[in-house]
């Protein structure tokens, strides 16, 4: 219902590709590359993506959704190389990058830790290191994460279920605001006196509920100064409508940026 058979064999071949290099030990940058492209392009709403028009764009609906999709639409999938969607994406990304870009951010890879973990216990950083964190946590219960990417999960071999225990959802503002606020304790501990929190959020429940007016006294309390929030009102295109929004009158319509600053002088409070 996804996808053309044939193309659906190129995916099957090259996720079974992907995870021998990777249990195999043999797993390169360019096989790491290869893997988020393909991530990346497994369903969406143009010729650019592996999928036939599927919605919304870079999650996958559930199959029998998808069937419901193409009967409304009168569509059946077509065959797409996924090797020339792979190097055209390849191209659009890294086309607009000097050498000297690249050496940078070969660098900056050579020195990233990529951790996995609950937010609100990264012990593997160190206090007052950090001097600028760009973060949005996860929105109540209006997006369902795992469900929404379980075919991303297939095809790199992670398990859904495992995925969805290990993200925090709230269910009511009550419990929403106590998990931010444990949150930024941890990014008050581990923000460089001077440095900076964006947090970004949006208003939910029909914009009855703006959650900057959670964020911002859970922020002061922990020992931040609120320097001020982004409200960025967005108009959106027909892709994004259906997601259910509608510019300014249904859905989530805005980012909202609370800027937080760590006192200069402040160190972590153990």
């Amino acid at each position: 219902m996804f996808f053309h058979p044939d193309t659906e064999a190129e995916i099957v071949a090259l996720r079974g590709y992907l995870a021998k290099r990777r249990a195999d030990g043999n797993e390169d940058c360019i096989d790491r590359w290869i893997r988020m492209v393909a991530t990346n392009r497994l369903t969406g709403h143009s010729a650019g993506f592996f999928s036939v028009y599927t919605l919304p764009p870079n999650q996958a609906v559930t199959p029998d959704r998808q069937k419901r999709i193409n009967e409304k639409m009168g569509q059946k999938p077509e065959y797409r190389n996924t090797s020339q969607i792979i190097l055209r994406k390849t191209r659009s990304l890294l086309k607009d990058l000097s050498h000297e870009d690249r050496a940078r951010l070969r660098q900056c890879g050579g020195d990233a830790v990529f951790l996995c973990c609950d937010t609100r216990e990264t012990h593997q950083i160190p206090d007052d290191s950090v001097c600028l964190t760009v973060t949005s946590p996860p929105f109540l219960d209006v997006v369902q994460y795992a469900d929404d990417n379980w075919l991303r999960c297939w095809f790199n071999g992670t398990r859904a279920e495992s995925v969805a225990g290990r993200i925090t959802m709230c269910r009511t503002i009550e419990d929403w605001r106590e998990f931010i606020g444990a949150v930024f304790k941890e990014l008050h501990r581990i923000t460089q006196p001077g440095g900076w929190v964006a947090f970004e959020v949006g208003e939910v429940k029909a914009g009855r509920v703006k959650l900057e007016e959670q964020v911002i006294p859970a922020g002061t309390a922990s020992g931040f100064d609120c320097e001020g929030v982004l409200i960025n009102e967005q108009m959106f295109t027909k892709t994004a409508n259906i997601w259910g929004v509608s510019n300014n009158a249904k859905g989530t319509n805005t980012n909202r940026v609370v800027l937080f600053r760590k006192t200069a002088g402040a160190s972590a409070i153990g």
